[in-house]
């Protein structure tokens, strides 16, 4: 167990196969038992050692299959057709634990939040949920339609309702019959449609335009906006009565900003999408561009995200990590900029600048090569932490897996070294 767990994990840190051997044990008379660890290619016998880990018997993926199956039946997921939302903030998992319970239900929804936090992929999601995922999902950008169309859109026409329409036509309504119908931007819809609207969702009965015979259609709505309706309602632009009639079950998209943990998850999620749609192989983002993306304020939330991070993959070349300078591309900066308390790259200070040249001429007057510089400072933080890894990493502002990753080069040049 603690080989296979040696090698997993150094694989997955190295991204390539690495596997480890016990090539001393205190049973068989050594001193003490030793493990070694190499690329797997290095072993001679590398290609026995990796049939050690590989796939179990169809039975027992049967058996492991069967039992996600049933977990996920209990604890379903919000998911669409793009897969699963991602996030683990505590912001979005009451967001999405409101859309679970809402699933299973035939109330109206109406999701609230700023633009791009990605209201459609939760109605997406809602709907993939409920008892009517397999029907139609029709979305409808009310914002996007001129206003004289509207209420042909929405609930459809006859044949010379108005000039142009040479035969009937049927509405996203109609359209919508049995599943869901996601009306996004509804703020932005004229007076006259909202009491069309406001009909339809009391009494479930649409009149297309030009005629006077009501049609029974079952829709769920889901209704979107990023603004504030209750501020339009006093303003004259929203009806009161649909307001009340929409507000029955409101869930807030939280932005990115109040959801910070999540930027990580989402940024390497994107990441993989993008580089498979370009075709190339990355090895993840630095650290700056991990604390630039952390800092940054996202006022255009997900959808940002997105661009920023599809940029970022057409800029950088297989093979290397996603640096801030392409994903901030707007900033131009020299070699060794930091990222500021706002997320922004800047220069260092002056201040820090007197202070690299004071520690230049230190490391010059002391004879020290920066490698050795390097190793006692490591080995002075380990000591100061009393051998505790993760509180030496943490004064030294890496990862445990950064200092890890260091020690463990220490060690393998000190080897080099007392063998010659």
């Amino acid at each position: 167990m603690l080989l296979g767990y040696a090698s997993g994990y150094t694989s997955a840190f190295f991204r390539r196969p690495v596997l480890y051997k016990e090539v001393q044990c205190a049973a068989c008379g050594h001193e003490h038992c030793l493990i070694e660890g190499r690329y797997a290619e290095e072993w001679p016998d590398g290609e026995a050692m990796a049939r050690d880990y590989d796939a179990d018997s169809m039975l027992v993926k049967l058996d492991e299959l069967q039992l996600q199956v049933q977990t996920l039946r209990t604890q379903l997921q919000p998911a669409d057709e793009l897969g699963p939302l991602v996030g683990s903030s505590p912001a979005f998992q009451h967001t999405a634990e409101l859309l679970r319970k809402a699933a299973q239900t035939q109330v109206t929804v109406l999701l609230t939040g700023e633009t791009g936090t990605g209201k459609e992929r939760f109605a997406r999601a809602l709907h993939a949920m409920s008892t009517r995922a397999d029907k139609p999902f029709v979305a409808v950008n009310c914002a996007a339609l001129p206003a004289e169309l509207i209420e042909s859109e929405l609930f459809g026409a006859e044949k010379g309702a108005y000039t142009g329409a040479m035969a009937p036509r049927m509405g996203r309504f109609e359209r919508a019959h049995g599943g869901t119908l996601m009306l996004d931007e509804l703020g932005e819809l004229p007076l006259p449609a909202q009491a069309k609207l406001l009909r339809v969702l009391q009494s479930g009965e649409i009149e297309r335009l030009g005629s006077c015979q009501p049609r029974r259609v079952d829709v769920r709505v889901v209704a979107a906006t990023n603004v504030d309706l209750e501020q339009a309602v006093r303003e004259g632009r929203f009806r009161q009565d649909l307001l009340y009639r929409l507000n029955v079950y409101p869930i807030h998209i939280p932005p990115l900003r109040e959801r910070r943990e999540d930027i990580g998850l989402l940024a390497m999620h994107l990441l993989q999408k993008y580089a498979t749609q370009h075709n190339k192989r990355l090895l993840g983002f630095t650290d700056r561009a991990l604390a630039a993306m952390q800092a940054h304020q996202w006022p255009g939330n997900v959808r940002e995200l997105e661009n920023l991070i599809e940029r970022g993959v057409i800029l950088t070349a297989s093979g290397e990590e996603v640096d801030a300078s392409v994903l901030f591309p707007h900033l131009s900066l020299p070699e060794g900029a930091t990222v500021n308390a706002r997320g922004a790259l800047e220069a260092t200070p002056p201040a820090q600048t007197e202070t690299t040249r004071q520690w230049y001429d230190h490391l010059q007057a002391s004879g020290m090569t920066l490698e050795t510089l390097e190793n006692r400072l490591l080995a002075e933080a380990v000591e100061r932490s009393g051998g505790n890894l993760a509180a030496a990493a943490r004064a030294l502002g890496l990862t445990r897996a950064q200092l890890s990753y260091r020690l463990q080069r220490l060690q393998e040049r000190t080897a080099r070294t007392s063998q010659q």
